[in-house]
């Protein structure tokens, strides 16, 4: 049986005196020094198709594992084969303390602040250039050493790390600004993002195909695909992408500060993230703010003519080019972009959670994650709560709530959550039982490895994942129990 890890966070050995001042102004989401009892996502997961979380400092990978991504040096791994482990941190016996996922590709953050990186690496997404540029990275590389990274983040094909001292760093593909250095090479190598006010970094977060950051004076900053017109540099007329960052502080500010709850600067934001399309934000008074593509977000409202949108088939398994194609005609059509329709685009800051948001007006937000097209919070009593494209299908309403409702849908779960991971369009959660269950799209054999069945909030447990698990922990170990 193996040894059951004690991981003791690197972060306390050598971070809290340079970041006294930080945390005492604007704690930062990256260094979890907090009292308050709650679930923190240490999975930040975009995989389409495949399954990922973090047990007791190991990473597990099931479902689809091809590109690389079962990281244990095979191209392919069947898709209804056992979970596994990543066994070099296993043999090297290191304790991973967070892992980032783009659509084909893993990071992992070691408890030295290193960070990992494996999976489809035709943008140097996995590696940045750092020891292998194959198309198939097959075991992971170590990308970022001796930095001391404290947050590690995946949009679709590009990567980011943030260290200790607020440095941000970033590598893989740039063609819509995602890397933030005014380049828009398709391959780019390991390279730092610079605020210009040269400012250090509290904390980032990511959406789709956009990356955010909040500085230690309490600028909010994006780059990349831009979420609305008004992130647009403004010596440019027409723009669908943001080549370096741009303060976007005065869009995210909100009205409601009357209630005692509203964002005055980003040092009143705990997380920043968002999808496609849509940023989403969480202060630390546990309110949810949204802005961006309405058909995200929670507006109480539903729009039947804007029901219709379904994943791109095809292009993606093995043609990235295509992508390009689709976004350089895109760009041929920027006049009539939706983004200048009000109809589409929020005008300000939507309230999701809280006092003035249209249906859940007294949950208070714990944790926020969001991936693609919608958003799950998980409060301080531990409740689930989820919001996102409204529509008529199964998998829609499953994940993203009912048909007409186009609310926050607070889920009716097994037991107390402990512990929830995610996808592009799935999510798991575990409980205090040591329990996990399947939730949205299952294909590759992500729920079961029998069918690819759609499973909704009330499915029957993932007996194989934990029985792998327990077979290398011993019967008696209770799962899902975040350190």
């Amino acid at each position: 049986m193996k040894l059951i890890k004690i991981i003791v966070p690197f972060l306390a050995c050598f971070c809290l005196p340079a970041f006294a001042d930080i945390i005492e102004k604007s704690p930062s989401d990256a260094i979890i020094l907090s009292t308050q009892t709650g679930i923190k996502t240490n999975t930040r997961i975009n995989l389409r198709s495949t399954g990922v979380t973090l047990e007791n400092g190991d990473v597990w990978v099931w479902g689809y594992r091809r590109q690389g991504l079962q990281g244990n040096g095979v191209k392919n791994v069947d898709k209804g084969s056992q979970p596994e482990r990543v066994r070099t941190f296993v043999d090297q016996g290191l304790s991973i303390i967070q892992v980032a996922a783009g659509r084909y590709h893993i990071l992992a953050l070691d408890e030295n602040g290193d960070v990992w990186g494996w999976g489809r690496n035709r943008h140097k997404q996995a590696t940045g250039g750092i020891g292998s540029d194959e198309k198939y990275v097959t075991m992971p590389v170590k990308v970022l050493s001796g930095q001391k990274v404290v947050n590690i983040y995946c949009s679709d094909y590009t990567s980011y790390a943030l260290t200790v001292t607020g440095e941000i760093w970033a590598w893989g593909r740039g063609n819509r600004g995602e890397i933030g250095n005014g380049n828009k090479g398709s391959k780019q190598n390991v390279t730092s993002v610079y605020l210009p006010n040269g400012k250090s970094v509290v904390t980032m977060g990511v959406g789709e195909r956009t990356a955010y950051a909040i500085d230690r004076g309490g600028n909010i900053w994006a780059w990349g695909d831009e979420v609305s017109r008004k992130f647009c540099p403004t010596d440019k007329k027409n723009c669908n992408y943001i080549l370096n960052p741009v303060n976007i502080t005065s869009d995210l500010i909100t009205k409601d500060l009357k209630e005692g709850v509203g964002i005055t600067s980003g040092q009143k934001i705990k997380e920043i993230t968002g999808g496609r399309g849509f940023v989403t934000y969480l202060s630390y008074s546990g309110v949810v703010y949204g802005y961006g593509r309405i058909r995200y977000l929670a507006d109480g409202q539903f729009d039947e003519n804007d029901l219709d949108e379904d994943e791109e088939e095809g292009w993606d398994d093995d043609d990235d080019d295509a992508l390009d194609r689709i976004e350089d005609k895109e760009d041929e059509n920027d006049d009539v972009d939706d983004r200048h329709d009000p109809k589409s685009i929020t005008k300000e800051p939507m309230s999701i959670l809280g006092p003035n948001s249209p249906d859940v007006k007294e949950s208070v937000g714990y944790s926020l994650y969001c991936r693609y097209r919608g958003c799950v919070a998980i409060t301080k009593h531990k409740s689930l709560l989820t919001w996102g494209i409204k529509g008529s299908s199964k998998l829609k309403q499953i994940l993203y709530g009912q048909k007409k409702s186009g609310a926050v849908v607070q889920r009716k779960l097994k037991g107390t959550l402990t512990k929830i991971d995610g996808g592009r369009e799935s999510l798991y959660y575990w409980n205090e039982d040591g329990e996990v269950y399947g939730v949205g799209r299952g294909t590759q054999r992500r729920f079961s490895l029998s069918d690819n069945h759609t499973r909704d909030w009330q499915a029957s447990r993932l007996d194989f994942l934990m029985d792998a698990m327990h077979r290398v922990y011993g019967k008696d170990y209770v799962l899902g129990q975040t350190k």
